[in-house]
């Protein structure tokens, strides 16, 4: 009898471990199907940034000078890369109608003003008196414009960029079209170049963080390792209505004057991102066929869920979007063999 129940107890043991087992493997296998995956917490945040446009730096001023009447060049007193003063005697002119002018002016102003003393007297008519008047007032108009053709002067301090026409040239109003340069005339080319402009192009979503009168970071290709500041002072009024671009000028100090027009650089504008969504990068994928980008998500059940975001912007390792809320567990890790509504088990 002893040995009877000395059997069922061992049996009972034998069953009741078999069980166990049975159990725990049953709850391994099952733990082990279950994906385990990386989050990252969406949440709102101001994320400093720094847009960068390239660009080219522009004259500050610039001016064809010329006659409006035609005439012999007497004299160029400049080469092409001098640099003027305002103010300055640039060119001199013939002066033979000049002086045919002069004598002709100052002889109608000795018979205007002598009948102007006879009209004073009403000594000759009314109509006497207009007649030299009017004679008197043409020559002198003829006689000024003559005068401020004779010598061409610099209307603005800068350098001679190019001359148009030689000494001993009868010049007169024609156009000239040279490579690379627009439609021009003139006898030379004048520029500004102390201040300089820096011209570029900004996208109709970056327009809103560009603000007259702010200052920006600068640097030309040519001198990479030195950076500039520039104020902006012009911002177009109007978008390229193909590139959907505004035109933005900065104004640039250039004492050295080793910064020349036509020289390309690249702008720097140091923004905040207010109250953005980002998450990392590594958290997008992109549906080639459509072009659309989405994340998978981790709900409540732990269960996933994909969402089509659209990109704003990359930062680095980072990219601001739309289309997630705070508080979302957007995976990081690898997702190739997540699935839709599938439980997944979130590492910390």
């Amino acid at each position: 009898m002893k040995k009877t129940i000395v059997f069922i107890t061992i049996f009972s043991s034998l069953l009741l471990t078999s069980c166990s087992n049975k159990d725990k493997t049953n709850n391994t296998s099952e733990n082990d199907t279950i994906s385990k995956v990386e989050v990252y917490i969406v949440s709102k945040q101001n994320i400093p940034n720094t847009l960068v446009f390239l660009g080219n730096f522009m004259p500050f001023k610039e001016a064809t000078l010329g006659t409006t009447i035609p005439g012999k060049i007497e004299k160029i007193f400049v080469d092409e890369g001098s640099t003027v003063k305002q103010g300055q005697t640039l060119v001199q002119m013939s002066s033979e109608m000049l002086l045919q002018s002069q004598a002709e002016y100052e002889a109608l102003k000795k018979d205007y003003q002598r009948v102007k003393n006879l009209a004073e007297k009403q000594s000759v008519s009314q109509q006497d008196f207009d007649h030299i008047k009017a004679q008197y007032e043409a020559a002198e108009a003829r006689y000024n414009l003559l005068k401020s053709n004779t010598e061409i002067k610099a209307p603005f301090d800068g350098v001679v960029d190019k001359l148009l026409a030689h000494e001993g040239e009868n010049y007169f109003f024609s156009a000239s079209i040279d490579i690379g340069q627009t439609l021009s005339t003139g006898i030379l080319h004048l520029v500004k170049i102390n201040p300089l402009y820096f011209e570029f192009e900004v996208g109709e979503k970056d327009l809103p963080h560009i603000k007259n009168n702010s200052k920006i970071k600068l640097i030309a290709n040519s001198y990479n390792t030195d950076t500039l500041t520039g104020v902006i002072d012009f911002i177009s009024p109007t978008l390229n209505s193909t590139k959907a671009t505004a035109t933005i000028r900065a104004k640039i100090n250039n004492p050295s004057m080793k910064y020349k027009p036509g020289m390309t650089g690249k702008v720097f504008i140091d923004i905040i991102n207010k109250d953005v969504i980002s998450i990392p990068l590594q958290a997008i994928i992109k549906e080639p066929e459509n072009n659309l980008y989405y994340v998978y998500i981790v709900n409540n059940q732990n269960k996933i869920e994909k969402k089509e975001v659209s990109i704003i912007q990359y930062l680095g390792e980072n990219v601001i979007l739309e289309g997630l809320n705070e508080g979302d567990k957007v995976v990081i890790s690898s997702k190739k063999n997540l699935e839709i509504s599938t439980t997944v088990q979130v590492i910390q």
